[in-house]
């Protein structure tokens, strides 16, 4: 065999894999977004299957796998080391990037899979056997956003990482310090609201506001919580639909306008973020008013 014929062999079988070294054929989903630094991504596939994951070493970060089915099993080998898991669902496996992973699976799997990027300050214990139910229940919540996360705007995106962020540092850092409790001035606050208010609706991302006041995205994030009893983009969403109300109530403006007005991409948005507020749909919420 010619080296032409070897290289074009191959780049088929790299086309026919995922960046995690699964056959691309085998999966019923392949879903893949960003949150914040984080990469978040699902794996799905159904029925008996038998199939041969490997991922080379490489400089890339870490990784998290989270089971959400039971019954799935592999035999893993990573660098020198072998070993059977059978996973349970929540079941959860970190490892880095940086040394040899091959396995064999066999049986139908789902898993939602956090990456972590190379130049990332939390590490992680590395482990093959452990469960998060709480990271199982934050994993699920995720899959509709998952599915089409261009439904979904950038600063939910980013506090979905960051929240991910806080809980892999608390339940999974490789050194635990005590964490003061972070509240922001009154200044702070003002600045941080005064900014999210005053760009329209998914134009502006938390780093910009973290670097306005001098902190990272994650302890922006925290001290935010911390001091006004909710998230960034809660509260940012919970402004945004208090002038909706408004203007439903005081003005005859069509859907579309109130919603850009707002701050919302558009009307499907604005109407499915009033609705799961209020329970009804803006336009039935404006009769009733």
């Amino acid at each position: 065999m010619t080296a032409e014929a070897l290289a074009d062999i191959q780049e088929t079988l790299k086309r026919s894999r995922d960046t995690l070294g699964c056959a691309l054929k085998s999966l019923k989903h392949n879903h893949s977004a960003r949150a914040g630094d984080l990469t978040i991504l699902r794996k799905t596939a159904s029925g008996a299957i038998r199939s041969d994951i490997a991922t080379p070493a490489q400089e890339r970060g870490m990784i998290v796998g989270m089971s959400l089915l039971p019954g799935h099993r592999r035999r893993i080998r990573e660098g020198a080391r072998r070993h059977d898991r059978i996973f349970d669902r929540h079941s959860i496996y970190i490892r880095d990037f940086d040394v040899d992973y091959a396995a064999r699976t066999e049986g139908a799997f789902d898993f939602l899979l956090i990456e972590l990027p190379l130049e990332t300050r939390l590490r992680l214990r590395p482990t093959n056997a452990a469960s998060d139910p709480l990271l199982g229940r934050m994993a699920e919540g995720l899959l509709g956003w998952l599915a089409d996360p261009d439904r979904f705007d950038p600063m939910a995106a980013e506090e979905l990482g960051a929240r991910l962020s806080l809980h892999l540092a608390a339940a999974h850092a490789m050194v635990r310090r005590p964490r003061p409790r972070t509240r922001l001035s009154p200044a702070q606050v003002r600045r941080a609201k005064e900014m999210m208010m005053s760009v329209e609706f998914g134009h502006l991302h938390l780093d910009e506001v973290a670097r306005a006041l001098d902190m990272s995205r994650n302890s922006f994030f925290r001290a935010f919580r911390e001091t006004a009893g909710t998230s960034p983009y809660q509260w940012l969403l919970a402004e945004r639909l208090e002038q909706g109300r408004l203007l439903l109530r005081l003005t005859d403006l069509p859907l579309v306008d109130i919603a850009l007005s707002c701050g919302f991409a558009d009307q499907s948005h604005f109407t499915r973020m009033f609705k799961r507020a209020q329970g009804i749909s803006p336009g039935r919420w404006r009769k009733s008013a």
